[in-house]
């Protein structure tokens, strides 16, 4: 396991190379190039050459990326145009929000999709098989946004049985140790903010698992049957194992594999952001921050969101890969 865990972090490397060489072409490739979306349309033509002078965009390019490389190893992604702060600084402000939100969809979806998609697996042709897939395919078509208007104004607004935006009502004063305002209530035995901010979780990782959901109900399901009809199974029943022994070790475990790996590709797009999620709900985490980034063109925020989510993406493939080898032992030979 140190061995394919040592290996794959090697390959990481390259695949981090790779994207510094592209950030750096995309920097310099700009309408009008850096300094034209740092001093924008307006600026002279002196304007540029000072900040040219002034970013040492005057020098060559190797020289330049070097200095670049050395920044980001050192997690300086520039400062904000719009807001004058270092992203870094931004990016872990907002970030936890949207992890919280992220994993909680994620959780959410797996612990319903999983247990679903093997049973409508084993009942094959019945009442929750025809549920489960036609419930999936309406999760898939119904936009996001839609389904969160839909809830805020059902359970929130309507019913008020859960509160309509925020993470934590005002009234409450939670000592904030990491940023994840649930765990930090645990963490510091304030349970009152902890379940309150738990609260405002529902609405938001239920809108947000939807898609999810659907996928890895009808990906378990699917698996689930493919595995059924492999001689291994049908030797294991007709020995007399147990159901349990089938369905855990025969069934679920080979069944996984493929579901793991939309797990790994689902996570790493909430963790992305979750824009719609989050601007319907005034959620405050990445997604709108990046909304606003776009409207603005504050370079330096999407330079260094686009390094942050690849770098997400390639840790949730490592994770992929560990599970991977812990679901089936032979994934650690190859």
């Amino acid at each position: 396991m140190l061995r394919l865990i040592v290996r794959r972090l090697l390959q990481l490397i390259p695949t981090l190379i790779g994207l510094s060489v592209l950030l750096f072409i995309w920097l310099h490739r700009l309408p009008g190039g850096p300094t034209a979306a740092l001093l924008g349309e307006r600026a002279t033509e002196a304007d540029r050459r000072q900040a040219e002078a002034l970013l040492g965009l005057d020098q060559p390019l190797w020289v330049q990326y070097g200095r670049f490389l050395r920044r980001l190893v050192e997690l300086d992604l520039g400062t904000s145009i719009r807001t004058g702060r270092p992203v870094w600084e931004e990016f872990t402000m907002r970030f936890p929000a949207t992890v919280e939100l992220a994993l909680a969809a994620i959780l959410l979806a797996i612990v319903i999709g999983v247990p679903l998609g093997y049973f409508a697996a084993r009942r094959r042709g019945g009442w929750l098989d025809i549920g489960a897939v036609t419930g999936s395919l309406i999760g898939i078509c119904i936009p996001v946004f839609f389904l969160a208007f839909l809830l805020k104004e059902v359970f929130a607004v309507v019913l008020g049985w859960f509160p309509s935006v925020g993470r934590q009502s005002t009234g409450i004063n939670a000592t904030d140790v990491t940023g994840f305002h649930v765990l930090d209530g645990i963490l510091t035995g304030e349970l009152d903010a902890s379940g309150d901010a738990l609260w405002h979780l529902v609405l938001p990782a239920l809108a947000l698992s939807t898609i999810p959901l659907a996928i890895i109900t009808r990906m378990t399901r699917a698996s689930v049957l493919e595995v059924l009809q492999e001689d291994y199974v049908r030797t294991a029943e007709s020995k007399g194992l147990h159901q349990r022994v089938v369905r855990l070790r025969h069934v679920m475990r080979n069944a996984l594999l493929p579901v793991v790996t939309a797990i790994g590709l689902l996570t790493g797009g909430l963790l992305s952001g979750a824009v719609l999620t989050e601007t319907v709900f005034s959620w405050g985490g990445i997604g709108s921050f990046i909304r606003d980034a776009i409207d603005g063109r504050d370079y330096p925020v999407l330079m260094g969101f686009i390094l942050f989510i690849a770098l997400i993406y390639v840790l949730i493939n490592l994770l992929v890969d560990l599970a991977y080898s812990v679901i089936d032992p032979r994934v650690r030979v190859h």
